[in-house]
């Protein structure tokens, strides 16, 4: 956890959204109201393709009345920038990246650029993302920097929030959030890109062909967890000897446990408990451990 002084640097970045058709043009583009937002106000929200599969998860803050800010990850930002100006055509609104870094603390830093700070992603708690045009000086550093990356991502994997390399590169439809979609999106503003799906499975209660789901993971007798923590090995989920899904987020809790985040095929649906296998270069696979849905 963050101490009231410290600020830990997050590999996120910003783009602008500058000009008096900024907010009808955004509201068009991204899955919140974002016509009805305040100033100061931010919001999550999904950047959709027009097949509704999700591109990326924005957090956009509501500067002036035309002057938005959407923050997201380093990885994702050349897919968003150019989604959003593939639809910027005979529209008075520019983009253009902000050249700051994105830190989390609990107080705005002195060298703040903008008067506000995004709520954070993962949880509810005091802790905002702030712009800065210079490093604060009481930065987390080595070992420390190390801990609160490390705690940071279980409580990412606690949210199920979905990761641009992890989740989001299966090309997931946004129905696959599940029950955190409310989060996400706004069902009762107008036409935006890829909210027809969206809205279609939603009213028919269609779940997605594969959902994000939490599990908590306990070693097998003789098992360590810790041995695949950060490799780029194939973790697979079995349920009756047949393989449902995989996991595609995996870190050790400070209680010793493995979470995950778990992409799980639609044709599993009653199972609750799977095997974990990991799938070596060598092509032999081996169960390491015993996942269980809706464990936090």
């Amino acid at each position: 956890m963050l101490s009231d002084t410290e600020y830990l640097k997050l590999d996120y970045s910003a783009l602008e959204v500058i000009g008096p058709d900024s907010a009808s043009y955004l509201q068009g583009q991204l899955s919140q109201d974002i016509k009805s937002m305040n100033l100061g106000d931010t919001a999550k929200s999904l950047l959709l393709a027009p097949t509704g599969k999700i591109i990326a998860i924005c957090l956009v803050g509501r500067i002036s009345s035309d002057h938005f800010l959407l923050l997201m990850e380093d990885a994702a930002t050349t897919a968003v920038e150019q989604r959003l100006r593939k639809y910027l055509i005979r529209t008075k609104a520019e983009l253009s990246m902000v050249k700051a870094g994105v830190y989390l603390g609990n107080r705005e830093p002195l060298d703040a650029l903008y008067g506000i700070g995004f709520t954070h992603l993962f949880s509810a708690s005091n802790r905002k993302i702030y712009l800065s045009g210079a490093e604060p000086s009481e930065m987390a550093v080595g070992e420390r920097e190390a801990h609160l990356k490390r705690s940071l991502e279980v409580e990412r994997i606690r949210a199920n929030f979905p990761g641009f390399n992890s989740e989001l590169s299966l090309g997931i439809f946004a129905g696959a959030l599940g029950e955190a979609l409310d989060g996400f999106v706004s069902f009762q503003k107008g036409c935006y890109v890829g909210q027809e799906l969206v809205e279609r499975m939603q009213s028919r209660s269609t779940a997605a062909p594969i959902s994000l789901k939490v599990v908590l993971v306990e070693p097998t007798d003789g098992g360590d967890l810790t041995e695949i923590v950060g490799r780029k090995v194939t973790i697979e989920l079995h349920s009756k000897g047949l393989q449902v899904g995989e996991v595609t987020s995996f870190a050790m809790s400070e209680e010793g446990l493995g979470v995950a985040i778990a992409a799980i095929k639609r044709s599993s649906a009653g199972s609750d408990i799977f095997d974990l296998l990991v799938s070596e270069e060598s092509g032999n696979s081996r169960i390491v451990g015993r996942a269980s849905i809706g464990a936090s």
